[in-house]
């Protein structure tokens, strides 16, 4: 992969987040719970790049700022599902993995793997979890015993979207202390890939604020 096409894919990776953004904005007023809190994530995100990118382009390390965000991006995909499977696992079952997920990503910080180091350790878990949780909820869909239709749900298009994303990048976020020692031809490409599903995770992130879904008649209804 060349350099100019590796840049402009991290380039799009990076602000394609303003798209669905910018939409939310648009559609503020009919967004319910789920899409609301995706917002939030994507505020988050969008912070992240700006700071990121303005460390990049000043020869800055932006590894630190990656440590913390790897935490707050698991808290804030955790409060997604506590909603979406408060019929499958107790509250308790998430405040348990967000604080076990916080302690074990500290502890990785001071004896394992320091702020200028990239935290493979705490984003392989993070994936790891993530996809247990994603399959959790394709599975309470199926258990469902009403139809529903799942192209006006947007948690659907979201809990694909975490699976194709988180899925796609377990092997990369493992490995890639081990196998990159510096920018090399193949941490180009697998990078490039990355950013690539990331655009696409976008999509669906998109897809998941533009649709409308049926309004919820009580408090758990989120399928």
């Amino acid at each position: 992969m060349s350099k100019e096409l590796f840049d402009n894919l991290s380039l799009i990776s990076s602000f394609i987040v303003i798209i669905p953004l910018f939409l939310s904005i648009y559609k503020f007023k009919s967004l319910n719970k789920i899409q609301v809190k995706l917002v939030y994530l994507l505020l988050i995100v969008l912070i992240v790049e700006v700071i990121s990118n303005m460390f990049w382009y000043k020869k800055i390390n932006n590894l630190p700022l990656y440590h913390f965000f790897t935490v707050v991006q698991f808290l804030l995909i955790v409060n997604i599902y506590r909603r979406a499977l408060s019929q499958t696992f107790s509250k308790y079952f998430f405040t348990a993995l967000s604080t076990g997920f916080t302690g074990f990503a500290i502890i990785n910080i001071i004896y394992f793997q320091d702020f200028f180091t990239f935290n493979s350790n705490a984003t392989t878990l993070m994936a790891a979890i993530i996809i247990f949780l994603s399959l959790s909820y394709f599975y309470a869909l199926l258990k469902e015993v009403k139809y529903s239709a799942l192209e006006t749900n947007p948690m659907f298009w979201i809990n694909s979207g975490f699976l194709i994303y988180f899925s796609s990048n377990l092997i990369l976020f493992f490995m890639n202390n081990t196998l990159f020692k510096g920018v090399t031809e193949a941490s180009h490409i697998l990078w490039g890939l990355h950013a690539a599903i990331n655009i696409v995770l976008t999509i669906f992130y998109t897809v998941a604020i533009w649709v409308k879904p049926k309004k919820e008649t009580n408090e758990n209804s989120d399928f």
